[in-house]
């Protein structure tokens, strides 16, 4: 049995064909740019989604067997569509934050939304942004049959079905993370009808089928069936060995996720955000930083426009910050470019640079920008449940992971041991561990992980004390800008 992984990321769709035995046999990848409008709002076209899938199976199908398919998809993006799945506008990403000043309505209901949702009031969830279109586009929140994350629009343009899994449901400020159910005082509250909701199911399991009209576009048998394997970050997580409550990843893309996983949910006290697992029965605890790869995407294409361009000299940029010593010669980076993710879910903060001389180089602040981004992620642990920091290793995936020296700098602000797979595609091999279980060809995810891991070696860094003392001072010290800033200039808004 062959199953396709289609894994959705943020900026680009990769499928990845997987044999019974957890082997790739075959991968495909196709660019999904983003939208910016002239108003700052980030947008994606959902006719660009829909290619993406036809062409990534139309590659993979013309070349091998596909007996299954198993959706994975970044979350909160949402758009409105008719009955017949056509979409009435263009999906707001989930780093839009066109909703921020709705937000601060909430700011009093923001316990009860976490004690009922698993997470308090922030920009990134779903509900507020149909708050917005609702008063913003009320014609087409009218005419909308059915609001849609990008999962659910895929499996609709596949399958023909409008469901979402309960890993996508619990990003909504709209699902009751205890019951698992949409929850009408939630739908109250935001002022959201619950029908324009899709159908909750459980995450690994089937969505549906393969329609003739989406055979004939994409070249996969007719009939066969569609998983949806959870959220992309809950993917991630299982396919980085995520299976007990000891362990801890880190996935750096786009953004960066901090993800442990619990048996129970522990929300007293607790700052994090709280969601369904992939793995059934269990939940994950989340923190999260809006900003990484985007942030040095940012840097290296105002100050190092020769290494930017269609294909960036990320290696290149990784020998400069080599050259540059562990504090960065005192050029502290507050790394909130879009603003403070979980720990204090301030969307109002901005960027900073601090300790700039005379003296500071344009590579005292590109390595700089490296430790800012560790901080902030080792400054989200520290605000997760004691039971999940407990972990004496981190597992990291993404695209940052993938520079070696980032891993070291990571390595040395937690103090921990980094271990990496080589191969970085966790994402999908989650998605692959879901179906195979979900289909019968393995008893268990650690089973089916085993399989798809067998061949990978483990690249492991391991943490200087002498430089963990320089980067407590940098994180302690960013920390302080932050708050001083904060002081300042006060919080605005909650988001």
């Amino acid at each position: 049995m062959n199953i396709l992984a289609l894994d959705v990321g943020t900026t680009s769709m990769r499928g990845i064909l997987f044999d019974s035995g957890g082997r790739q046999l075959a991968q495909a990848c196709v660019t999904t740019p983003l939208e910016q409008t002239e108003c700052g709002y980030i947008e994606q076209l959902p006719s660009r989604l829909e290619q993406a899938a036809v062409n990534i199976c139309r590659e993979i199908s013309a070349r091998h067997r596909v007996d299954a398919v198993s959706l994975t998809a970044y979350r909160s993006a949402v758009c409105l569509v008719d009955r017949s799945g056509e979409p009435l506008c263009n999906f707001i990403m989930w780093q839009d934050t066109r909703n921020h000043q709705l937000c601060s309505r909430f700011a009093e209901d923001s316990e009860l939304l976490f004690q009922k949702s698993g997470a308090r009031i922030n920009t990134v969830f779903t509900a507020t942004r149909l708050l917005w279109l609702k008063e913003n586009r009320n014609d087409l929140y009218k005419r909308a049959f059915k609001a849609v994350i990008v999962p659910d629009f895929l499996i609709k343009r596949m399958t023909g079905e409008f469901v979402t899994d309960k890993t996508y449901g619990s990003r909504t400020h709209l699902m009751n993370i205890r019951t698992l159910e949409w929850d009408r005082e939630l739908c109250a509250l935001f002022g959201i009808d619950p029908d324009k909701l899709c159908r909750l199911i459980d995450q690994g399991t089937q969505a549906g089928r393969i329609t003739r009209s989406f055979s004939m576009a994409s070249g996969l048998p007719e009939g066969i069936p569609v998983i949806s394997a959870g959220g992309d970050q809950q993917c991630a997580a299982l396919g980085l060995g995520v299976l007990d409550t000891d362990s801890l990843e880190i996935n750096c893309g786009t953004g960066s996720f901090i993800i442990g996983l619990a048996d129970r949910l522990e929300l007293e006290g607790s700052t994090a955000i709280w969601n369904v697992s992939a793995l059934r029965g269990r939940y994950i605890v989340e923190s999260n930083i809006l900003s990484s790869a985007s942030a040095l995407n940012w840097t290296l294409r105002e100050f190092y426009p020769e290494l930017w361009g269609e294909c960036p000299d990320f290696a290149a940029a990784d020998r400069i910050v080599q050259e540059v010593p562990p504090g960065a010669n005192g050029v502290v980076c507050l790394a909130h470019f879009q603003g403070c993710g979980t720990r204090d879910w301030n969307a109002a903060s901005k960027a900073a640079f601090w300790g700039l001389s005379l003296c500071s180089s344009k590579a005292d602040i590109l390595r700089a920008l490296y430790e800012g981004i560790c901080a902030e992620i080792a400054k989200s642990i520290d605000a997760l449940p004691f039971s999940c920091r407990r972990a004496q290793q981190v597992q990291v995936a993404g695209g940052l992971s993938r520079s070696g020296i980032f891993n070291q700098i990571l390595c040395d602000m937690l103090e921990l041991r980094v271990v990496r797979y080589k191969d970085p595609q966790a994402t999908a091999i989650g998605a692959f561990v879901s179906a195979s279980t979900a289909c019968g060809l393995y008893s268990d995810a650690r089973n089916a992980l085993h399989a798809a891991r067998r061949e990978d070696p483990l690249r492991v860094c391991n943490p200087d004390p002498a430089i963990g003392e320089v980067y407590r001072e940098v994180k302690e010290r960013s920390e302080r800008i932050y708050r001083l800033a904060r002081d300042i200039n006060g919080k605005g808004s909650l988001l």
